[in-house]
């Protein structure tokens, strides 16, 4: 699952273009509310309260043909975008089949917050690897996996629940 989470933390860092800013950044309890999601439609409803900008089925037509070449099944997926000025996104996605999962992710240019956040609520990362581009971490707490990447200045952080 990690493979996964990183390949696509990759593409996701520098995804389809923004909308304008319409609301304030995400907190950690809304995020990981809305990743606890059991449904696309649960999170669909969670994020159109925030206010955000849904992103178009042609802006997620390339994450979901290369999420289907990579696992190998079918996904349903949606995405927020906060504003141009602020970079953030926000997707969730239910794959089905052999590799089945429920995960979301947040991409946002925060990226001390992101880090110091989930090691406040669940102690330090399983694993942390920091290299001269970048750092990652991870969390596995039973059925749910937490993974952060951050490149330079822009950070995703996943959530992923295996099914």
């Amino acid at each position: 699952m990690r493979g996964i989470v990183t390949s696509l933390a990759v593409g996701l860092l520098f995804a389809a273009p923004a909308a304008a800013d319409t609301s304030s950044s995400l907190s950690f309890a809304q995020l990981i509310d809305f990743c606890g999601s059991d449904t696309l439609a649960g999170a669909e409803a969670k994020a159109d309260r925030l206010g955000w900008v849904r992103m178009t089925d042609a802006e997620l037509k390339d994450w979901r043909t290369g999420f289907v070449a990579h696992n190998g099944s079918a996904v349903e997926v949606s995405g927020w975008r906060r504003g141009e000025e602020s970079g953030d996104a926000l997707s969730f996605w239910v794959a089905r089949g052999p590799h089945s999962h429920r995960a979301c992710s947040y991409t946002a240019n925060d990226p001390a917050r992101l880090l110091h956040e989930p090691t406040g609520r669940f102690g330090p990362p399983q694993n942390l690897d920091k290299r001269d581009f970048g750092l990652t971490a991870s969390w596995q707490l039973g059925a749910m996996e937490i993974s952060y990447a951050q490149v330079g200045k822009s950070v995703v952080l996943y959530v992923v629940h295996s099914d």
